[in-house]
C-alpha cells in the first residue's frame, strides 16, 4: 500500500491556485466589457446629440433671413463675414422681416455644456425659456461667408470625444 496523505496539500495549493488565476482572469475580463460597454454608450450618445444638434441649428439659421451677430468667447459681438472660425456664446439669426411677424431667435452655449435655441425680445435679448437642444458640448465656433455659414460643434462625454462640422445655406429670396 502506497501513503497518498502528503500530495493533499500539495494538490490543494495546485487547486487553489487554478481556480484563483481563473477568478482574476474572468474578473478582468468582465471589468473590460464593462469598461468598453460604457465608452461605446457614451460613443453612441454623442454621436445622436450631435446630430440632433446639427439638426436643429441647421433648421434655425437655414430658416432665418440673415444672422444678425455672433458673440465671441470674450463677449465681443461680431457682425458680418468671418474670415476663419471663431468659437462663440451666441448666434443671433434674423427672422422678423416684412412677410412674417416672427420673434428673432438665438443659438446660445451655456457655461454648463449645454446648447439652447432662444427667441430674443424687441431688444435683442434673450426671452427667458427656451429649449435645451444638447449636452456635453465644449464649444461651438462658426466661420460665416456671405450666405453660407460653417458650423464646427465640439462635444465629449467621460474619456470620449465628437467633432462634427456642417454647413448651412441661408436663402436669399
Amino acid at each position: 500500500m502506497k501513503n497518498k496523505k502528503g500530495y493533499l496539500l500539495l494538490e490543494s495549493v495546485i487547486s487553489l491556485f487554478i481556480v484563483i488565476t481563473i477568478s482574476l482572469s474572468l474578473y478582468s475580463l468582465m471589468l473590460f466589457c464593462s469598461k468598453y460597454k460604457v465608452s461605446v454608450e457614451d460613443k453612441v450618445e454623442l454621436h445622436e446629440q450631435g446630430e440632433e444638434m446639427c439638426y436643429q441649428i441647421n433648421k434655425t439659421i437655414e430658416n432665418s433671413d440673415e444672422i444678425m451677430s455672433v458673440r465671441d468667447l470674450n463677449g465681443n459681438t461680431i457682425t458680418g463675414d468671418t474670415p476663419s472660425y471663431v468659437k462663440v456664446n451666441s448666434i443671433k439669426c434674423k427672422y422678423k422681416n416684412t412677410y412674417r411677424n416672427e420673434k428673432d431667435r438665438e443659438i446660445s452655449y451655456k457655461n454648463n455644456h449645454k446648447l439652447f435655441i432662444n427667441t430674443l425680445n424687441s431688444r435683442g435679448n434673450s426671452e427667458a425659456g427656451g429649449y435645451e437642444i444638447g449636452d456635453y458640448i465644449n464649444f461651438i465656433s462658426v466661420m460665416i461667408n456671405k450666405n453660407k455659414v460653417s458650423v464646427k460643434l465640439s462635444l465629449s462625454k467621460n474619456n470620449q470625444k465628437y467633432e462634427t462640422y456642417f454647413k448651412s445655406y441661408i436663402k436669399d429670396f
